[in-house]
Order: C-alpha cells, then sequence, then structure tokens
C-alpha cells in the first residue's frame, strides 16, 4: 500500500497545528492558556510521531521513501530545539530567547519542512 496524498496532508496538518498553538503559546500572558498550548503541542506530536512510523512503513521500496526519510530527518531537528530549546526558555521566563529561535532558525526550518511537505505530496 503506497503513500497518497491524503497521508502527507495529515502530517501538514499536524506539522501546522503544531506550529500554530507554539507561536500561540509564545505570544500569550496567561499561564493556564500557556500550558494548553504546550499540551496541544506534545499530543499533535505524538500524532505526528506514531503517522510518520505508519507512513514510513507504507512508503518501504516506493518512489517517496528517501523523501519522506529526509522530511523526518528535517522535523526531528525541528523538534528537538522546538522541545529542548524553546519551550524551556519560554517557561524559565527566558520569552526574548525563545522567541528569537523560534521565530529565526525555526521559521527557517519550517518553511524548508513545509516545501518538503508539498514536494512529497506532488509525488504521490
Amino acid at each position: 500500500m503506497a503513500v497518497s496524498a491524503s497521508d502527507i496532508n495529515g502530517v501538514k496538518t499536524k506539522l501546522v497545528d503544531a506550529r500554530t498553538a507554539l507561536v500561540t503559546m509564545l505570544g500569550e500572558s496567561d499561564k493556564q492558556k500557556q500550558e494548553g498550548c504546550r499540551a496541544t503541542v506534545k499530543n499533535l506530536t505524538n500524532e505526528t510521531i506514531s503517522l510518520f512510523s505508519t507512513l514510513m512503513e507504507k512508503a518501504k521500496g516506493t518512489n517517496v521513501e528517501g523523501k519522506l526519510k529526509e522530511l523526518k530527518d528535517a522535523w526531528d531537528i525541528f523538534r528537538n530545539t522546538r522541545d529542548n530549546e524553546v519551550i524551556p526558555n519560554f517557561f524559565a521566563g527566558k520569552v526574548a530567547e525563545a522567541k528569537a529561535v523560534g521565530g529565526g532558525i525555526q521559521k527557517e526550518r519550517f518553511a524548508k519542512i513545509s516545501s518538503m511537505v508539498d514536494e512529497l505530496i506532488g509525488m504521490t
């Protein structure tokens, strides 16, 4: 069973929703809403990890396998920076540092990931 455009759109939706929740969190002053955004990011991340696992199985031996692996690797770097730098800095009161990373290198990484997703959709 091959990977479909709808499968890749599912990944795109989760990535965009998690990014939106993170950006919302970085602009939020209410602690309860911040925690809600953090929970949303965590839940969507877990769903994305599971979805990538499923798609990597489906993609074995197909023309999208390599590109899907590249996408997952790029997302892993993005996710690790987000989870180990941006979110901890934000909750440690280092909001400027969190926003600098989130709006700098992470914004560039997300743009690259988005173009990789679009390329994958075109391949399916």
